[in-house]
């Protein structure tokens, strides 16, 4: 500790060139941030919902084939099966934004069964359940929205033929991981538009979501379904939510990897930059080196003392981009930007995990530089003219 006075003293010899390199490292890291706390975030609703037993159950061919309404029933009489619903993404278009939000038709008398973790108001639900063209929206959904109880919310059908009319009869709150910018509303509502329209997947769900009894059940609940479906006209695929949740992102690609390969390309980015900026502070500071070797400065305090001041210059960028994104994201409102992006936030853990990378690029960056100013010969540094 005797030594930190000198070391802070030399991180902030050379202002302009300390500072524009932390916030090159700090600039770099955000985007990093960003990427890893979508993956966090990813993870952590997984996570929370896997308390809730639940499964999802598709056709066999995936999310473009659809299942007959009577699956739920069936499903509902399943061994080990608390609660069925129906879950038709709608994918209408409101007014005339083009950025649509999570629209599903599900059975309004037992949604809460199956999603345990949403609240509203009994007065709001009993309203909801009697009133066919009327729906539920979550907090974060209808704060970005502005909308309130007994608005209208009119959805021009993009997917099907047909526009729905909706009334806003209670919103939904949950827990911080949950997802509550969704509309939910009356399947039988859904329905009997196709019917009129004449659509061809008139009277099919999109995927049925059930919850088990406990998380023992869930596994021989799958095989059952699967079974009883396998010789059906719509063959099915149940899997875990928590599967369901990862099939996403497996439909983008392998996202993971190349998130993990952009932050190979930018961490060695950054060491180089960190590098060059410690190896011009020892080219400087040479004959300061031979001086302090010649006082009694031995090797290993010259080494420690270039790699501490690298570190802490990487610790700055550190803190500056890993902090500042988590800050940064706990002001901005997301949902001005697409209502799905309204409970995106940087985990403290992905924040502090950006801190510890930074402070490692400022170690690994100052190997070189501060090895070589502890092997400076007294003789030749004193002879060395900057």
């Amino acid at each position: 500790m005797k030594y930190f006075p000198l070391i802070l003293r030399n991180v902030f010899r050379n202002k302009v060139r300390s500072t524009l390199t932390a916030i090159s490292i700090a600039i770099s890291l955000f985007p990093l941030m960003l990427l890893y706390a979508f993956l966090d975030l990813q993870d952590d609703m997984a996570n929370s919902t896997a308390q809730y037993n639940r499964v999802a159950v598709l056709h066999e061919g995936g999310l473009a084939g659809q299942l007959p309404i009577a699956y739920v029933d069936r499903v509902r009489r399943q061994s080990g099966v608390k609660n069925a619903i129906p879950m038709s993404w709608f994918g209408g278009n409101y007014r005339e934004e083009r950025t649509q939000f999570a629209q599903f038709a599900t059975d309004p008398k037992v949604f809460f069964e199956v999603y345990p973790e949403f609240t509203c108001p009994p007065d709001q639900i009993a309203a909801w359940q009697a009133d066919k063209t009327g729906c539920l929206v979550g907090t974060l959904l209808a704060a970005s929205k502005g909308w309130k109880v007994g608005d209208k919310i009119p959805l021009q059908g993009n997917i099907y033929p047909v526009d729905l009319e909706l009334t806003v009869r209670g919103i939904f709150d949950g827990p911080e991981t949950s997802d509550r910018s969704w509309l939910v509303f009356h399947f039988d509502y859904f329905d009997e538009s196709l019917k009129e329209a004449r659509a061809p997947n008139a009277g099919n769900a999109g995927i049925i979501m059930l919850r088990t009894d406990s998380a023992s059940k869930m596994s021989p609940v799958m095989q059952s379904i699967e079974s009883s479906f396998a010789s059906s006209d719509a063959p099915v695929k149940p899997m875990t939510e928590k599967e369901f949740g990862a099939s996403f992102l497996e439909m983008m690609g392998n996202v993971r990897g190349f998130i993990r390969m952009t932050a190979t390309a930018i961490v060695i980015a950054l060491v180089c930059v960190a590098a060059n900026t410690m190896a011009m502070a020892v080219r400087e500071r040479t004959r300061e080196i031979a001086m302090f070797k010649a006082i009694g400065f031995n090797q290993n305090t010259i080494l420690g003392m270039f790699l501490a001041e690298s570190v802490a210059i990487g610790l700055l960028g550190g803190l500056i981009g890993g902090v500042g994104t988590k800050f940064l994201f706990w002001y901005i409102d997301m949902s001005a930007v697409d209502p799905g992006l309204a409970m995106f936030y940087v985990p403290w853990r992905t924040a502090l995990w950006g801190v510890a990378l930074a402070a490692a690029i400022g170690l690994f960056s100052g190997l070189i530089p501060a090895w070589r100013a502890a092997h400076v010969s007294v003789i030749e540094g004193l002879r060395k003219v900057v």
